[in-house]
């Protein structure tokens, strides 16, 4: 509990304040006098002024958001020679910009941590089919066990999480996705695969709902630890284990298993190398693990792929991910407008530190890659033309722009209150639906 709650702090932290750090740094640009800088809402519990700028940096009790507060003739008192640094009578395109910048840091913030992300590497496992539920959608499809997924209507997949990601472009669908397949005599086909019952409850296990069960690992060597007990066998990085002592291995839980069992005992193997097939023999070292002797044979885990890029190279693919994310997100916030989607999916804060607090104890990469969709998603959220939004804000200075003056202080007002409502309703249902699913 407590390493979720720090790790929904740490996310909160950090996607507000790259936000609101983004409208600040536009309002210094144009010479806008900041009074206060604030992470959450609520009472102040850290705070201090800057000397140079005047500004009160804080952070308060209630991390639902942030804001930044500018000298503005509509909320105190302008004193004669203030007036060049109000915010209200900057030029409507100046507005525009500062606006903009919250959101922009978003999703600035996003790319960089995809960047990161794609550089440091993401291992996961081949999107290959294990079993096929009978009267499934994947058995109307004609998926078949041993098929490798490629491609998710037009987007080439390579892990499991791939084709995930892949499959939230079509949530709240209810015809079919065309998937290309790799069946196991190398012959690629494609097959349209029935999205309905899925769309119906997505917050379902995707892979279940459509079912299919991944196959599992095979034991596949990875790479060989040098000196161990492996390399003296001649065991090689790619042996595919066959048999132990003449039994057969499934998998790789089965192979650690029968290694597990046999600290210092002889192990006749059988191993598929490339096309031929090998018989080496393996004596597992001996281990003390928490008060028990086990074997090891100094292997580590194969047939997971890599995905990693250099330097360069990863700036485009995380402009790309940036690109899918955005088009994923305004894709489901159109199918909630049309009832395509249940509004039952929006998630609030209980379901985000549920997120951050499952991510960081993955590992680091994943926690940047929930920081990362986060990051966008509010980012893209702000932009929506919502009167108390960013968007909102934007929409009402370009039609300042086109007009030639200002928009009347009373409209702006009513405006803002409708738009007050929408967010704190839309909140409100976040709420009840994290509400529902603790409870249910």
């Amino acid at each position: 509990m407590l390493s979720t709650l720090l790790a929904f702090a740490v996310t909160i932290l950090i996607i507000v304040a790259i936000h609101e750090y983004g409208h600040y740094l536009a309002m210094r640009a144009f010479g806008v006098r900041v009074l206060t800088f604030s992470i959450g809402f609520g009472p102040r519990l850290l705070s201090w002024r800057s000397k140079r700028t005047g500004t009160d940096f804080v952070i308060s009790a209630i991390p639902l958001g942030g804001y930044v507060k500018p000298l503005d003739r509509r909320d105190c008192e302008i004193a004669p020679g203030e007036e060049r640094e109000e915010f209200s009578a900057k030029p409507p395109w100046q507005r525009i910009v500062t606006y903009a910048a919250g959101p922009a840091a978003n999703l600035i913030l996003a790319v960089f941590l995809y960047w990161i992300i794609l550089m440091g590497g993401q291992t996961g496992m081949a999107p290959v089919v294990g079993e096929v539920a009978p009267d499934s959608a994947a058995a109307s499809a004609g998926l078949r066990a041993d098929d490798e997924l490629l491609r998710v209507g037009s987007r080439d997949i390579q892990t499991w999480e791939q084709f995930g990601m892949a499959m939230l472009h079509h949530v709240g669908e209810r015809g079919t996705v065309d998937i290309g397949v790799r069946g196991e005599d190398g012959v690629e086909r494609a097959v349209a695969l029935p999205v309905a019952d899925w769309s119906r409850d997505p917050e379902r296990p995707l892979l279940e709902a459509l079912g299919v069960t991944p196959r599992s690992l095979q034991a596949r060597v990875g790479d060989v630890l040098p000196g161990g007990a492996a390399e003296r066998a001649g065991l090689q990085a790619g042996d595919r284990v066959l048999s132990v002592n003449g039994e057969p291995v499934a998998d790789w839980s089965a192979w650690v298993a029968m290694v597990s069992a046999a600290p210092e005992q002889t192990l006749e193997l059988e191993v598929r190398r490339g096309t031929r097939t090998l018989g080496l023999t393996l004596v597992p070292e001996s281990v003390e693990v928490d008060g028990r002797t086990l074997g090891r044979a100094g292997v580590m885990l194969g047939g997971l792929r890599e995905i990693r890029y250099g330097p360069v190279e990863a700036i485009p693919a995380a402009v790309s991910r940036l690109g899918q994310q955005t088009s994923m997100i305004l894709g489901a916030i159109g199918k909630m407008i049309t009832g395509d989607l249940s509004v039952k999916t929006l998630g609030g804060p209980i379901t985000i530190a549920q997120a951050a607090g499952e991510t960081a104890a993955i590992g680091i990469l994943t926690f940047l890659m929930f920081l990362a969709f986060f990051s966008v998603s509010l980012g893209i959220i702000n932009l929506l033309p919502i009167p108390m939004l960013d968007g909102g804000w934007i929409v009402f200075s370009l039609v300042e722009m086109i007009r030639g003056k200002a928009l009347s202080e009373r409209f702006l007002a009513t405006a803002q209150g409708l738009g007050m409502m929408v967010v704190f309703g839309l909140m409100s249902l976040a709420i009840y639906n994290d509400l529902m699913r603790q409870f249910a």
